[in-house]
């Protein structure tokens, strides 16, 4: 997993993360009131959000905040995750396609 964030400088993020209750790019979220969202409330929003559409610091702070236990269950209950953030999800975490809810959309 590191390799993935090499080109990242991961302590200026880790300090950000530290000093911030929402890290994330706010663009993802230009239909929501930043203030209003809670990262463990809207858990699956924002997972869903970043992967279909965040950059890699994003994802960074995404495996940072969340276990893959609840990136995992994020995914597979998704509905709304496009056709190449579902194949991506499907092999970065293992996941077989029959298990994706999303999957059978873009078959």
């Amino acid at each position: 997993m590191n390799t993935y964030f090499s080109f990242l400088n991961t302590q200026m993020l880790d300090e950000k993360l530290k000093e911030e209750r929402f890290p994330f790019s706010k663009f993802l979220f230009w239909d929501s009131a930043i203030e209003a969202i809670d990262t463990a409330k809207h858990k699956k929003y924002i997972i869903e959000r970043v992967l279909a559409k965040g950059f890699l610091k994003d994802i960074y702070f995404l495996f940072k905040m969340y276990s893959t236990e609840e990136l995992t269950e994020a995914i597979k209950g998704s509905k709304v995750l496009d056709a190449k953030t579902v194949n991506f999800c499907s092999l970065f975490f293992n996941i077989p396609l029959n298990e994706l809810h999303a999957a059978p959309f873009y078959s």
